[in-house]
C-alpha cells in the first residue's frame, strides 16, 4: 500500500509539479489551466511527507506567481494558483515571501479570486502591517459568495477581538445581528454569533 502511494506521488512530481515549476512556459495557456488543475487536486488531496520537500519549494512557489502574472486575466488559472499556494502554506510549510503576498493583494481586485484569498490572507505575517488591513478585513462579508464570508469574516474577527479598532464594533455588531435574522443557521453557528455580539456591545 504505501509502496503504491509513493509510486503514485512520484508520478504526480515527475508529470505535474516538475513541469509547472521548471518548463511551464513551454506549454499554451489551455494546457497550463489543465496542469494548474491538477497541481491544485494534488495540494487539495490528503497531505503526505512524501510531497512536502518539493510543495514547500520557493522556487515552486515562483514558477506559480510568473504563471499568475502571465494569465492575470484568467480567472480559472488565479482561483487554481491562489488555492494551490494557501494548501502549500497550511498543509505543507511553505513561507509565503513578500513578493508572494504582494501578488495576492494585486489579485483582490478580482471579486472571483478575491473570496480564495480573504480565507487565509488575514494570517499571513506580512498582513500585519498591509496598512490597509481593516479596511480590507471589513470589506470581507461583501465578498461572494456572501453566505461563505460570513465563517471567514467571525473567524479573523474572534482571533483578534482584543485588537478591534474601536469604530468598527457597532458595524461588526449590525452585521451579525443582520446575518442571524436573514440566514438559516445551524444552531452552533447562532450561539458562536450571539456571544460574539454580547463581547462586542
Amino acid at each position: 500500500m504505501k509502496e503504491k502511494r509513493i509510486e503514485k506521488i512520484n508520478r504526480e512530481i515527475n508529470e505535474t509539479i516538475i513541469p509547472i515549476m521548471n518548463d511551464w512556459s513551454i506549454f499554451n495557456e489551455d494546457d497550463t489551466q489543465r496542469l494548474l488543475k491538477k497541481f491544485g487536486n494534488i495540494c487539495r488531496d490528503e497531505t503526505s511527507v512524501f510531497r512536502k520537500k518539493i510543495l514547500s519549494d520557493e522556487k515552486l512557489l515562483d514558477s506559480l506567481l510568473e504563471i499568475g502574472n502571465k494569465y492575470k486575466d484568467n480567472t480559472h488559472i488565479l482561483i487554481e494558483i491562489v488555492s494551490s499556494i494557501y494548501n502549500m502554506h497550511d498543509r505543507y510549510g511553505m513561507k509565503i515571501s513578500d513578493k508572494a503576498f504582494e501578488f495576492l493583494l494585486t489579485h483582490t481586485k478580482n471579486k472571483k479570486v478575491n473570496f480564495y484569498i480573504s480565507i487565509f490572507i488575514t494570517q499571513l505575517p506580512q498582513f500585519e502591517f498591509y496598512k490597509d488591513k481593516w479596511e480590507y478585513i471589513m470589506s470581507i462579508p461583501n465578498i461572494a459568495p456572501r453566505e461563505k464570508s460570513i465563517l471567514t469574516f467571525y473567524n479573523i474577527i474572534n482571533k483578534n477581538i482584543d485588537n478591534l479598532p474601536s469604530k468598527y464594533k457597532p458595524v461588526i455588531v449590525a452585521y451579525f445581528k443582520k446575518v442571524i435574522s436573514k440566514y438559516t443557521l445551524h444552531i452552533s453557528n447562532i450561539e458562536k454569533y450571539q456571544e460574539l455580539i454580547k463581547k462586542l456591545s
